[in-house]
């Protein structure tokens, strides 16, 4: 990801939001779907605050969002089922990740421990993927998927255990 597409990230949220916060801002303020790109020139400001973003100048890029802002869906995917399953004990029925991961991710939630600093029934990993990368990212990044499909951000979570936990992750899913 280059600086530029960081800039548009930051920036154009509501062109790579999920169609669903596109079609929750059109029924709120009764506009129809021509409108909308007529609003996002005009009223950008008045659109974030809608999908509960505060405008602001970009940051400098962060080296954790721009590697999960890489990833393809399908890694991303693969990603948060590697996070479930470190940190949530699947259910014998349920596979959550491939055979080949098991073992790995057993060792991983061997020495974080999830137990002891993670909700055993939260088992949506986006809100620990937000407290990871922090409350001024999430705003943004929660966009990426449907509303009300992802919970609140997480609190009160150990950093190196989350910035452990992720990076591991990130790496699994990135390398071959």
């Amino acid at each position: 990801m280059t600086a530029s597409d960081w800039v548009n990230w930051w920036c154009c949220t509501w062109r790579w939001a999920h169609p669903g916060w596109h079609a929750q801002v059109l029924a709120l303020q009764g506009l129809e779907p021509e409108a909308c790109t007529a609003v996002n020139r005009s009223r950008q400001a008045d659109l974030l605050a809608s999908l509960g973003v505060r405008p602001s100048q970009p940051p400098e890029p962060d080296v954790d969002v721009l590697s999960w802002l890489a990833l393809s869906p399908e890694q991303r995917q693969q990603a948060l089922a590697l996070a479930r399953t470190i940190c949530c004990a699947p259910l014998l029925a349920e596979i959550t990740v491939a055979a080949r991961h098991d073992a790995w991710c057993r060792s991983l939630a061997k020495a974080l421990r999830p137990g002891l600093w993670a909700d055993p029934q939260q088992t949506d990993m986006r809100p620990l993927l937000g407290a990871w990368l922090g409350p001024a990212i999430w705003p943004r990044l929660r966009l990426g998927w449907a509303p009300g499909e992802v919970g609140e951000l997480a609190t009160d979570l150990p950093p190196n255990k989350l910035d452990t936990l992720w990076r591991a992750v990130l790496w699994r899913v990135s390398t071959p």
